[in-house]
């Protein structure tokens, strides 16, 4: 395919910057002065953060032939360029930037994860399988920034266009933006950055995943410690290592980086060192998630502890919250690859994050309170893991939207083989994503409608009592009645929420249940006319892995009328799954 040119390919003057410091000063003072200039912030810049990489093998990778029988994920990787070592895998360019301005080390590290990462590291680091078609969105050029994108936000107008046509010419709706601005976030404001990702994202239907960013070689953190008193003294610590611009993006996902495993002195998965790490919002909980980017500290022989390639077809390794980022990504774009007919965005990061699991350095009871601040809601695992399941576990999607006055109501009887002496036992995870309407006028409430999910069991009084608590909540409960507790334990607000509880001791008094979506919105908001979307996953399982629960559970749906398809064809026979 011979790729389109981008215009401003064709013809980049080299403009030079006034860098006189009165001038600048003047200018200020006018707008500071000026009754209609409300706020001044300067246009972002956007980088590639402080990623680091080295040549510790020497030798040539083998890059494997694309096999015609495979349907190979696709992934558009957002950077200065990937090199032509990778050949056929690159599907498609944008070419934006010229060669001499080029600096293709970056993405090439990034695609080689991609493509061959599954060969260069263990399985449990990167966990799909290799073979990815490659999609590069050249749009950072390595010189010259000013001469590319002399206005502001042109880089983001490039990008709008770009993620357009190339999803229109190959089909691709996995971005990896492993891409920051300078800029931390904070608790109080939303970035533009974050405000024009998200409208791109919601426009194309796509996703963007975004590294949490790096914080500086001079602030990083000490190594993390295996005992918990001694992490969170650390944390308290550091300082000037909050996400960075536009990891807060509420349409997309969030990742940060951790530890690979294996390597001595290192603690397997723990929050490297120079990962950026969230601060309390009210987007909802970022990062979303975290995988392995590479050790901060670099070992005498397993170096970073993550290989990859770099332009010129070398094994390299190296470290990053953008290296973290691609293995997510992958796992993404495998998982819509895998599944047939349209899958909405709502279902793919649903799955994702239903199926992340809790770093084992973060389950320490001393670390709940910020562990949902590092890690997000977990590690994903495959997507081959994440579609398949088991015997002892049964997932149920409902994929749909909501609509003024009506929810989503599903009454089932649960699994007989986890009901013992009259009480249900097990476990219950569940899920929901929603995309809800934004308004950011209104500042930190520019998230203008709630979406929820509650699984409730059937009481004596003919009631229905919620059984499940969001994850990361206080042993006492999910926080108490006011709005700050609800936003902070309990995900409101938030467009992604996970809730779970073990009955260990089993909960009665009856086996009826029910699976409810509900909304609420803020003052003077109306729903859309064509309603919200959203995607809810529940899943019910034995923790002891004996009970046949799937096949049980199954069994009952079939005897009520429910037909159960696989998710791999689901959104061929279903709309919106």
């Amino acid at each position: 395919m011979v790729p389109l040119q981008s215009s401003a390919a064709k013809n980049v003057n080299r403009k030079s910057v006034n860098l006189n410091p009165q001038q600048h000063e003047k200018l200020l003072d006018f707008l500071d002065r000026h009754p209609l200039v409300k706020k001044i912030t300067l246009p972002p810049i956007i980088n590639r953060g402080n990623s680091t990489s080295n040549n510790s093998i020497g030798s040539l990778a083998t890059i494997p032939s694309i096999d015609p029988d495979i349907n190979y994920p696709k992934l558009c990787i957002v950077d200065g360029g990937v090199s032509d070592i990778l050949g056929d895998w690159i599907q498609d360019r944008w070419g934006l930037i010229s060669p001499e301005d080029k600096d293709e080390h970056h993405g090439s590290f990034i695609a080689g994860l991609a493509v061959i990462g599954r060969d260069l590291n263990k399985n449990n680091v990167c966990k799909e399988l290799n073979g990815c078609y490659i999609i590069d969105l050249d749009i950072l050029p390595a010189k010259f920034y000013d001469s590319y994108y002399s206005k502001p936000l042109e880089f983001f107008n490039e990008l709008e266009i770009a993620v357009q046509e190339l999803k229109a010419r190959t089909g691709v709706r996995i971005f990896n933006f492993s891409l920051n601005v300078e800029e931390h976030v904070t608790s109080s404001g939303y970035s533009i950055p974050a405000q024009i990702l998200d409208k791109i994202a919601e426009d194309n239907d796509v996703i963007f995943i975004i590294s949490a960013g790096n914080t500086k070689p001079t602030q990083m953190r000490k190594e993390w410690p295996a005992d918990p008193v001694a992490a969170l003294k650390t944390l308290v610590a550091t300082r000037s290592d909050s996400l960075k611009v536009p990891a807060e993006s509420c349409r997309n996902i969030s990742v940060s980086a951790l530890n690979p495993p294996d390597i001595n002195g290192i603690v397997a998965y723990g929050l490297s060192n120079y990962s950026c790490r969230g601060v309390g919002s009210r987007t909802g909980l970022k990062p979303d998630l975290a995988h392995i980017g590479g050790a901060g500290t670099k070992h005498v022989t397993e170096g970073y502890g993550l290989f990859s390639i770099n332009e010129h077809g070398y094994i390299e390794d190296g470290c990053g919250t953008s290296y973290a980022a691609p293995n997510v990504a992958k796992t993404i774009a495998a998982l819509e690859n895998s599944i047939e007919g349209d899958v909405s965005r709502e279902t793919l990061i649903a799955l994702s994050v239903h199926h992340a699991i809790i770093p084992e350095p973060f389950k320490d009871r001393q670390l709940s309170a910020v562990a949902k601040h590092l890690v997000g809601f977990g590690m994903p695992q495959s997507s081959k893991e994440i579609l398949e399941g088991g015997d002892n576990a049964i997932t149920l999607v409902f994929a749909n939207r909501i609509t003024t006055g009506r929810k989503l109501s599903f009454s089932f009887t649960w699994p007989s083989c986890l009901v013992k002496n009259g009480k249900c036992t097990g476990k219950a995870r569940l899920t929901i994503v929603s995309t809800p309407p934004l308004d950011y006028k209104y500042g930190s409430e520019f998230i203008r409608v709630n979406i929820d999910a509650r699984l409730r069991q059937l009481q004596k009084d003919g009631k229905y009592k919620g059984r499940l608590e969001a994850i990361y909540a206080p042993e006492t409960g999910e926080g108490g009645l006011y709005e700050k507790d609800q936003i902070e334990h309990a995900f409101k607000w938030s467009p992604i929420k996970v809730y779970e509880k073990k009955f260990s001791k089993g909960v009665g008094p009856s086996t009826d249940w029910r699976l409810d979506v509900e909304y609420l919105t803020r003052d003077g908001e109306r729903i859309p006319d064509n309603g919200i979307p959203f995607t809810a996953i529940l899943t019910i399982f034995d923790p002891n892995e004996e009970e046949p629960v799937f096949n049980d559970m199954r069994q009952t749906l079939q005897s009520i009328g429910v037909q159960t398809v696989d998710i791999k064809t689901a959104a061929r026979i279903v709309s919106r799954v």
